[in-house]
């Protein structure tokens, strides 16, 4: 077997350099031969390191390193080689005639032998043992002197191989690295496993120097972040408008307007009510208003709260009517029948995100609890209307306003959503962003995938657990991932619980109106499109796709590069 060699082939550019036409040669005498097996072969290995206690920098043309022997570095010359006795300088001639100076090759193969010597015995793990380094030259152009002794004491013959050598280079290669000063035959201080090991990463490793994942979901995330802060210049726009209902698809920035609107109410001394449908969002919300006198609720919530301020049991009520209409209409008609007596509570301003999934019987409701001079902001997107809400404009009276620019999604995500929705065109202002991961997976073995997704992000690509969530498309209570509380050993909450050092696992539902840096998709079969909308937008940098091959399909699989 010949020596393996590193690069295993050379490439077609360094084969066409007539300047590099001598190492060229030697790099495919030594691939073939068969003096070398259980060898290994660097060739134009670089380095940087301390020599005759300065730091300097080199290149050794080849180092032949052998577990049992030790390491050989050659220098090459290529032409028609010259030593000047007078002045010691080296020159060569080449096919042209030309007289070039070159740096003396058995000095520079000296000091390479010594670097990577103590480089090895700096690096070796534990106390280094004893290692056979010799040094060698290759002139394949040019013949042996026909009296040796000239070369001098410190360029001995032994260490140079010739024209002559070339058919059989691998056997002297061989005989440079076994040949002593004094003749004497030593004992070789081999390698090893570990000195090929050490060998390799100072020059054979494969090094991919592109961003860490995380360091490029970060850099996707900082991007995403300054996009989101230019929206609120919408809100300048709109001065001392009372009245507007505010579209936009996924991504586009309503949540963020939503609390920015809040936030400038409240410190303007205002009194403001927040509202969205969805709980884990309004607990999102409520964290990102922590410290402002912004109230923040789910409507029912809100609903809940005025009943009970005004004495109504809750419980009879629930009991008197199905769960449906409970939520749908006994609790907005209980609260517009205590908005019309006497709110408890009234408002400068009203804002209400996810508008999309309020009823027009909850928008006059909400009304009744608005100061006479107050403003009613309203944000919604009509593709995300999985609840069949009402048609907000209509409702307030007031002409819809557009948001036409995604910020919160990188373009593969923007453009994988984009599959599921209609309406007024948009655009993506976002970062290109890592290609969609669709992986493919029975579904019996979701849980497992899913654990496996997760593994590699934390432990591999180091990817904190608060930015990846994983959502289901089916209800939460009915997803095997929260079967257990852990997953792939680590806990997980739910989105309106959110804890730090746990990685956030609900439905694509309960998750409608938030966002993650990374989301895990899995159980997907066949969801409306509406639904598919919703969780191929949640996450902003990355996104992962967990299913069969039939739901990866439908998802957009092929589509999206």
């Amino acid at each position: 077997m010949p020596a393996r060699m590193i690069p295993a082939v050379l490439p077609t550019e360094i084969r066409k350099d007539p300047k590099r036409s001598a190492e060229v040669a030697v790099f495919d005498h030594l691939s073939t031969t068969p003096f070398l097996e259980g060898a290994v072969v660097f060739y134009s290995c670089e380095w940087l390191g301390e020599y005759e206690d300065l730091l300097r920098d080199g290149e050794a043309d080849f180092v032949i390193a052998h577990p049992k022997i030790g390491y050989l570095v050659l220098e090459v010359k290529g032409g028609r080689v010259r030593r000047s006795v007078a002045d010691g300088k080296w020159t060569t001639t080449d096919r042209h005639d030309r007289v070039v100076a070159i740096v003396n090759p058995v000095r520079q193969a000296m000091k390479s032998k010594k670097v990577i010597l103590r480089a090895l015995t700096k690096r070796w793990p534990g106390k280094a043992p004893w290692l056979t380094a010799r040094h060698g030259v290759v002139l394949p152009h040019s013949s042996r002197p026909a009296r040796p002794a000239v070369l001098g004491a410190a360029a001995p013959v032994e260490i140079f191989a010739f024209k002559e050598d070339m058919p059989t280079l691998g056997a002297k290669v061989l005989q440079m690295m076994a040949w002593t000063p004094d003749g004497v035959r030593e004992t070789p201080g081999g390698l090893g496993p570990t000195g090929i090991a050490l060998l390799e990463d100072f020059y054979g490793r494969d090094v991919d120097f592109s961003p860490r994942f995380a360091a490029v979901i970060e850099d996707c995330e900082s991007q995403i972040e300054a996009l989101t802060g230019t929206q609120r210049r919408y809100l300048d726009f709109l001065g001392q408008t009372r009245k507007a209902v505010i579209e936009g698809g996924a991504g586009t920035g309503k949540t963020v307007l939503a609390a920015e609107r809040a936030r400038r109410g409240a410190a303007q001394g205002r009194s403001v009510l927040l509202l969205c449908f969805n709980r884990p969002l309004a607990v999102s919300l409520a964290r990102e208003l922590a410290g402002s006198s912004a109230a923040v609720a789910t409507f029912h919530e809100f609903c809940s709260r005025m009943c009970v301020t005004a004495g109504i049991d809750l419980d009879a009520v629930r009991a008197s009517c199905s769960e449906t209409r409970f939520w749908n209409e006994k609790l907005p008609e209980l609260l517009a029948d205590i908005g019309l007596v006497d709110p408890p509570e009234c408002y400068d301003d009203l804002i209400i995100d996810e508008g999309q999934d309020f009823q027009a019987l909850w928008l006059e409701a909400l009304g009744l609890f608005l100061k006479p001079d107050g403003s009613l902001f309203l944000f919604r997107d009509d593709f995300q209307n999985i609840y069949d809400g009402a048609d907000a404009a209509k409702a307030i009276g007031a002409e819809p306003l557009r948001l036409s620019e995604n910020v919160r999604n990188t373009q593969k995500i923007y453009k994988a959503g984009l599959r599921f929705r209609s309406g007024p065109p948009e655009t993506c202002l976002g970062p290109e962003g890592t290609p969609i991961s669709w992986t493919v997976t029975p579904i019996d073995q979701t849980l497992r995938t899913v654990e496996r997704e997760l593994n590699r992000l934390l432990s591999v690509e180091g990817v904190a657990c608060e930015d990846i969530a994983v959502l289901c498309g089916c209800g939460a209570e009915l997803s095997m991932l929260r079967r257990s509380r852990t997953i792939g050993q680590r806990r997980w909450v739910p989105a309106d619980q959110p804890k730090p050092g746990c990685i956030t696992i609900d439905s694509v539902m309960r998750f409608k109106g938030l966002d993650r840096a990374i989301v895990i998709l899995c159980e997907m079969e066949d969801p409306a499109d509406e639904v598919a909308y919703v969780a191929l937008t949640r996450a902003k940098s990355h996104l992962i796709v967990v299913g069969t091959e039939a739901t990866l399909d439908r998802l957009g699989r092929g589509l999206t590069a």
